[in-house]
């Protein structure tokens, strides 16, 4: 046998727990494998196990070379496999988690058109807003606004979360348009009590920095309550581009204060993402529908 048989043997080893189990499997004698092992150990000049009559345990050695390995013959599993899905049409299930809003002003409209470019594929879309588990839930991607801190999850960015300060025009005939930042603190403003500090907006331009503290007669925890509530008249908010651009683009709302640029300021680090498992080959289906996005969440 190899070194590369030997090094799987071993791996499979620890992962089965024994050798008569793995030579059940493997349909193998325990004692050939066995013997593998010592060969492998006899050239590395090191014992990898500590063996008794009914177990195996790894050595301090062993467990070294054990992590080192399996992630060896993991990325050569993952390099193979890239090679030969190349040119494989995606197909499947695509299960998809979404944070709600988000979900259903973006990438629902967007599904049309995806799966009339992969006809062998199925989207399985779950809209929710808490924090899921994905290897648990088998879920292929998730899309959240801000990057979780979980190592065990790869965030790739898909396009930037930027904010606008918007009304309607119902609004602005009644109040009148603010010239600067300073004016919003004489305007109703609608605030999201679901961020921290959202009463404070930043305002940025080429040559400052302003913090405003502005307030109003309505607070809502939902972004969607206060889109709402800025449309029908109420007041001016704050909110990313993705919710209120096509409104604005058909002239349902206005942008306030277009030439600065405004942000809050427990927002700073809120890119959207696409979330998936790490250490995992992603699948065609996965890839595909994340380029997908990438392209056409130009927001």
């Amino acid at each position: 046998m190899n070194l590369f048989s030997n090094l799987e043997l071993f791996v499979k080893t620890i992962e089965v727990g024994n050798f008569s189990a793995l030579g059940r499997q493997l349909h193998m004698a325990p004692s050939s494998i066995s013997r593998q092992i010592n060969t492998l150990e006899e050239e590395l000049g090191v014992r990898l196990l500590q063996r008794t009559t009914r177990n195996i345990s790894l050595t301090e050695a062993g467990q070294i070379y054990y992590e080192r390995v399996s992630k060896i013959l993991g990325d050569l599993e993952e390099a193979q496999l890239a090679i030969t899905q190349l040119q494989v049409n995606p197909k499947g299930v695509l299960r998809l988690n979404v944070a709600i809003p988000f979900g259903e002003r973006n990438i629902v409209p967007l599904m049309p058109e995806f799966l009339a470019l992969y006809p062998d594929l199925k989207i399985d879309l779950v809209l929710e807003d808490r924090a899921i588990d994905l290897v648990e839930e088998r879920v292929d991607l998730a899309i959240r606004i801000g990057r979780l801190g979980d190592s065990s999850i790869v965030a790739r960015k898909l396009a930037d979360n930027q904010f606008v300060v918007c009304a309607s025009q119902q609004y602005l005939k009644a109040h009148g348009m603010p010239d600067s930042p300073d004016d919003l603190m004489r305007h109703n403003c609608i605030i999201n009590k679901n961020i921290h500090n959202s009463d404070t907006w930043q305002f940025h331009d080429a040559n400052s920095t302003q913090n405003i503290s502005v307030s109003g007669n309505f607070l809502a925890n939902t972004g969607g309550a206060l889109y709402r509530a800025m449309l029908s008249g109420l007041g001016i908010a704050v909110l990313p581009t993705w919710f209120v651009g096509e409104d604005i683009q058909k002239g349902k709302l206005n942008v306030v204060l277009e030439d600065y640029e405004v942000n809050l300021p427990a927002m700073t680090d809120s890119a959207i993402y696409a979330l998936y498992p790490a250490g995992q080959y992603l699948p065609p289906k996965v890839r595909v529908f994340i380029d997908y996005l990438i392209e056409k969440l130009k927001v």
